[in-house]
């Protein structure tokens, strides 16, 4: 099947809320699919679509004017490993080029988390986020109540010295 990627719409919220119950690990916590669903439904954001349905989207940020912070981002659990995330983060990383940005960042569970992380826990997820160009930056152990967050940051290859 061939994914589309397209701009994420307000018709999208229900098909994107649905990605995210399908991933009880990675959005266990009420208080996150709420912000997740609040997010696909204020924020900018890009959606993959295969035959008419939505299998994967993300949100993003534009904190300041150099950088853009992706907020959520989930892939249909029977679509994960399948190049629909690396689809997203690209078309979003050509989009964020295009319009001035020099930098992509995202948060997720750092390395450094003193929990205990499942098998396919974060570990892929911060193996996905390297393989798409981002590299760990910094901690941040006061982001979040629960876990220690970790900054990754990408370069998109615009601006002085590129």
């Amino acid at each position: 099947m061939t994914v589309r990627i397209r701009p994420l719409e307000r018709r999208d919220a229900t098909a994107c809320d649905a990605i995210v119950l399908g991933l009880p690990y990675h959005f266990g916590l009420a208080a996150g699919r709420d912000e997740a669903a609040a997010a696909v439904r204020a924020q900018l954001g890009l959606v993959a679509v295969e035959d008419e349905t939505v299998v994967g989207f993300c949100t993003y940020v534009a904190r300041f004017d150099a950088s853009a912070e992706i907020t959520w981002m989930a892939v249909a659990s029977d679509r994960r490993r399948h190049g629909i995330g690396r689809a997203l983060i690209g078309a979003l990383s050509e989009e964020l080029a295009r319009s001035g940005r020099r930098l992509l960042v995202v948060l997720t569970v750092s390395p450094n988390d003193p929990g205990d992380e499942p098998d396919d826990g974060y570990q892929s997820t911060r193996r996905f986020y390297e393989q798409q160009g981002f590299v760990l930056a910094r901690d941040l152990p006061r982001e979040w109540d629960r876990n220690t967050a970790v900054l990754m940051a990408k370069p998109l290859g615009v601006g002085p010295g590129r």
